[in-house]
């Protein structure tokens, strides 16, 4: 143990699946400062390449609404980003041909301000890396298209960003994967196989999903969808769905359906042994803002329903009966009221919640792996240098495989996720009260792995199982003495990656 303290201390290498660091946001980008409100408008960047993550002002001169996705390389760079109505790249310029993305009846005669300002579908774009061209990228997106607001379609644009001398160009737009009346949100999750990727739509007036499957031949709809649970009305077009971080379970919430709760086959796409816990008090609420969000060990759910927080145990015998209301709305105005709106895991460990109006200030939970009010829930703590109406919309793109051998070999004969182990980041460091231990690029392929802390006399001080579907774990070193330690990535005896830590009071 000593002999490999020393023999890994000098290395400094680091490498994770970062493509969710960073988030872009703004209600009007073009605003500038407005003297009556005393604010600038503009757009709040959220960069969690920084611990903790470093939020900045720019001028992008894009107008978000709800629509909203980017997306970084490897390393956590910025590639591309998108507000739903068009599409430009990290110099801030608009990519070739990746205007009118989007474009129909809703666009073009019922609300043409969507095609400046930002298209209106809550977690309805989402942007995944080609499977077979690593400069290409689907951007999997929802069309408006009906006076009624109910959905039309799921459209698919292709973007290669290495087109145009590196400005990115579109090579097709708006190509339709499904064309029927459905959410404008959808979510997706990776498939068992680690290479994969489910994408799950609401069909409207009924209790089934479509399921899109984005292979090595792109994206296709898989013609027979799956059915469960209660039925979603066209009045609750745009309420959220999402999968748990670990992908075993896909959640939706609904005005008159309430919450619904279905183990997910990561290996097929199918649902099972659904759980539905009503809501009747949605039906008379003035308010429809709503979002899901899973602990990043995924046992704890987060619904937020405008006024409420609540915390439900996916672990539990009895799932109803573990909900426990975490917070419910202090009144806190900003320029808005800041109700309980959408929810996004962020790479930190962290769950944020918008506010449903454009406000200048996330909710955020602190440390959502824990119970009830150890969740750390904070009401408008985290401030943003301009006003934002939603959040990014993004997948859990550091989920891993499941154990070799857990799907029928029809799906994904020779899709082992090819991620390579490398030497672990861990931030901050030096750090006083709690470190990030960042192994996102271990194989989930070769069983769970472990964490082990060792002091420099080579006595374990630290041991854990880490979470496969995960990347990121925060641990509290608060009672640790100041020195220099050991973080070992381990599987039963063997050493996979290891770092230094530097503890200081």
């Amino acid at each position: 143990m000593i002999n490999l303290f020393f023999i890994f201390l000098g290395t400094a290498l680091s490498h994770a699946q970062k493509n969710d660091y960073m988030w872009l946001q703004g209600y009007d980008s073009y605003g500038g400062y407005d003297a009556h409100l005393g604010l600038y408008f503009g757009n709040p960047v959220m960069n969690f390449n920084y611990s903790p993550v470093q939020i900045t002002r720019d001028s992008l001169a894009m107008f978000f609404n709800w629509t909203n996705t980017s997306f970084s390389d490897s390393n956590g760079n910025l590639l591309f980003y998108t507000n739903g109505a068009y599409i430009a790249n990290s110099l801030g310029d608009s990519i070739e041909n990746g205007d009118s993305i989007n474009w129909g009846i809703w666009m073009a005669e019922i609300d043409p301000s969507h095609g400046s300002e930002g298209y209106l579908t809550k977690d309805g774009i989402y942007a995944l890396q080609s499977l077979t061209n690593s400069n290409q990228y689907y951007i999997i997106h929802s069309l408006i298209d009906t006076n009624d607001e109910s959905g039309g379609a799921i459209l698919c644009t292709l973007l290669d960003m290495s087109l145009n001398q590196g400005r990115g160009q579109v090579i097709y737009k708006n190509q339709p994967l499904i064309i029927d009346k459905v959410a404008t949100g959808f979510t997706i999750t990776r498939h068992a196989n680690g290479k994969y990727w489910w994408i799950m739509v609401q069909k409207r007036n009924t209790n089934c999903y479509y399921r899109i499957l984005l292979d090595e031949t792109g994206p296709h709809l898989i013609p027979d969808s799956v059915c469960g649970g209660a039925t979603y009305t066209l009045d609750e077009y745009d309420f959220p769905m999402n999968f748990s971080q670990d992908g075993s379970k896909l959640i939706s919430v609904g005005y008159y359906a309430g919450l619904n709760i279905f183990d997910f086959d990561r290996c097929t796409g199918n649902i099972g042994n659904a759980l539905n816990i009503p809501y009747p008090f949605l039906a008379d609420s003035e308010w429809t803002c709503a979002g899901l969000a899973t602990s990043p060990n995924s046992r704890y759910l987060y619904v937020s329903l405008a006024i409420l927080l609540l915390q439900y145990d996916l672990w539990a015998n009895d799932i109803p009966a573990s909900v426990d209301t975490i917070a419910r709305y202090d009144g806190f105005n900003g320029q808005l009221p800041t109700y309980f709106c959408t929810a996004q895991n962020g790479p930190d460990g962290k769950i944020y919640i918008s506010c449903g109006n454009a406000d200048t200030v996330y909710h955020v939970i602190n440390n959502p792996d824990a119970k009830g009010d150890s969740c750390n829930f904070v009401q408008h703590g985290v401030y943003l240098p301009s006003p934002s109406c939603g959040i990014p919309s993004f997948p859990n793109y550091r989920l891993g495989a499941l154990p070799a051998n857990a799907c029928d070999t029809t799906i994904g004969v020779n899709a082992v996720q090819a991620a390579k182990e490398q030497i672990i980041h861990i931030y901050p460091n030096p750090a006083n009260t709690y470190a990030i231990v960042d192994y996102g690029f271990t194989d989930w392929n070769k069983c769970q792995p472990d964490l082990e802390i060792c002091n420099i006399l080579g006595q374990v001080v630290y041991t854990q199982t880490l979470p496969m579907y995960s990347g990121l774990q925060q641990i509290d070193i608060s009672q640790f003495a100041t020195g220099t330690y050991a973080v070992f990535i381990k599987r039963g005896s063997g050493v996979v990656a290891v770092n230094k830590l530097v503890v200081v009071h």
